[in-house]
Order: structure tokens, then C-alpha cells, then sequence
């Protein structure tokens, strides 16, 4: 997995713009991809469109992801000024498709040679599309949230198989004790749970010294005081980045040579 704990688009020097924006759906909101549900909004779709974020300074980005888009391609650019974006220095298109846990458009975008001060994400009607369900055919394009990884943090080891992947489907179901008809009660939104294990190499005589657990335990500590992080499955499928906490306290079994503990990953989808 590749990890990241620091999102630039939320640092206090970061601004966001948009081209065309509609009404409650301010630019700013893509920059807390943690509230995916609280996007930022296009003003139309017939028209080329951007979200702009100025990081401020200079900045090497080394991932750009983007969460519950409401369209199927974009292009991400990178420039040293605004007004350098009719002939962009770095310019990706990226093609987005469903997660198939979140069940919704997500890609994570790995930049190579991004070093400049302005981030724009255009979408070009000429290319992009509405996504399919509630977007589908709207006169709007939309953006649940944008994470600017500055540095990504490899574990030591990926999770173990069998792993656990689930789609948390937010619901209550009510009915009444004869059980003659019920009703389902949708509370939110689908989100994703991803729990396995992960080993250790580790010396008996001094666990935690120098060792794969200390290397485990080092990204536990900074994944516990970001609250939350960005984790990028790595397993070559570019929809699999999530915005997540480590829900589970880390709880090592040793045995001899090796160290086991158990981890789930809880996306983050906030009010």
C-alpha cells in the first residue's frame, strides 16, 4: 500500500477556484475530500470547466486523487502561474470508471515531474461525460474532493490474504414484531471497510528494535496523529484510493521470528 498523510489541498496556504460554480457548491468544497457528499458543482457542462487549487508555493506532488467525481474523464495539469494554462507544463488525461467497493468514480492519478505552484483539473465537454446515476444527464459536472499527496509512504508489507473487503451499505430496517412487512430506511451513503492482517519480521530477543514491527508501528503512530490519511491500494487498479482511518488498535502477537496484527481501514465520509 502507499500511504499519504498530509493533504496540500487542505494546508492553510492552499486556495480553490473555480471557472463556474453553482450556488452552494463552492470550490472549497473539493478541498476535504473527507466530506465526499459536500461537492463542488459546475455551473454547466457546455463549456470547458476547471477547478484551480494554488498551493501557495511550489509544491512536488506525487499523487492527485480524485473522489466521487461526477464524470467519466479529465485532465490534470500542473503550471508555475495561472496564466500559463493554455499551454500547461504538465498536462494528464486521466479516464475515470466505478470502484467497485465505493461504487463511485475515483481515480488516483500518480504525477511524475510535478513541481509548480497551480493544480487545475479541466474538464473539456468535448471529452468528459456526465456520469451515470443521479448525475446522469445533468446540466452540471461535480467533485466530492481532490487529495494532493506532497509524499507517499510505502508499508512494509501489503495486507495478507485472505483479506476482507466490504461495501457498507448504511440502512436501517424497521417492521413490526409479526414480521408481516418491513421497510428499509437508506441512512447515507455507500462506504468501504477493508480489513487483513499484516506480519512482521521481528528478532525474539528485542521486538520492535530495528525491525519491520518498528517500521509498522512508525506509520500506525502517523496514521493515528493525522486522523485521517490517504491509502492507495497499489494493486494496479487506479480506483482503489480511499480516504480512511485505521479503526483498530495496533495489537501485535509475537511468536518467534515474526509479529502479527490485525487492521482495517474505515473510509472516511463525513456531514
Amino acid at each position: 500500500m502507499r500511504l499519504s498523510f498530509a493533504n496540500l489541498a487542505e494546508a492553510d496556504a492552499a486556495v480553490a477556484y473555480g471557472s463556474g460554480q453553482a450556488c452552494n457548491y463552492c470550490s472549497t468544497e473539493a478541498q476535504q475530500p473527507q466530506r465526499p457528499f459536500r461537492p463542488w458543482r459546475s455551473a454547466d457542462t457546455q463549456t470547458t470547466q476547471e477547478w484551480l487549487l494554488d498551493l501557495g508555493s511550489s509544491q512536488t506532488v506525487a499523487l492527485v486523487g480524485l473522489v466521487n467525481a461526477g464524470f467519466t474523464s479529465a485532465t490534470i495539469q500542473g503550471a508555475s502561474s495561472s496564466g500559463l494554462f493554455a499551454a500547461p507544463t504538465y498536462s494528464e488525461a486521466v479516464a475515470l470508471t466505478c470502484d467497485p467497493l465505493s461504487w463511485r468514480l475515483q481515480h488516483a492519478h500518480l504525477a511524475t515531474g510535478f513541481g509548480y505552484r497551480w493544480l487545475r483539473i479541466k474538464l473539456d465537454p468535448t471529452t468528459a461525460t456526465c456520469a451515470g446515476g443521479p448525475t446522469l444527464g445533468s446540466t452540471y459536472w461535480e467533485l466530492g474532493g481532490v487529495w494532493v499527496a506532497g509524499a507517499l509512504t510505502d508499508t512494509p508489507a501489503h495486507l495478507r490474504v485472505p483479506a476482507g473487503l466490504r461495501t457498507v451499505r448504511p440502512r436501517l430496517d424497521v417492521g413490526p414484531p409479526h414480521g408481516g412487512w418491513g421497510q428499509r430506511l437508506r441512512m447515507g451513503e455507500p462506504r468501504v471497510q477493508i480489513r487483513g492482517s499484516v506480519k512482521a519480521c521481528t528478532d525474539p530477543a528485542s521486538p520492535g528494535l530495528g525491525d519491520a514491527l518498528e517500521d509498522w508501528q512508525d506509520v500506525a503512530r502517523r496514521a493515528w496523529s493525522a486522523d485521517y490519511f490517504y491509502a492507495y491500494l497499489n494493486l494496479g487498479d487506479v480506483r482503489q484510493g480511499y480516504v480512511v482511518r485505521w479503526a483498530e488498535d495496533p495489537d501485535w502477537q509475537a511468536a518467534g521470528a515474526e509479529a502479527e496484527t490485525q487492521i482495517m481501514l474505515d473510509e472516511v465520509v463525513g456531514p
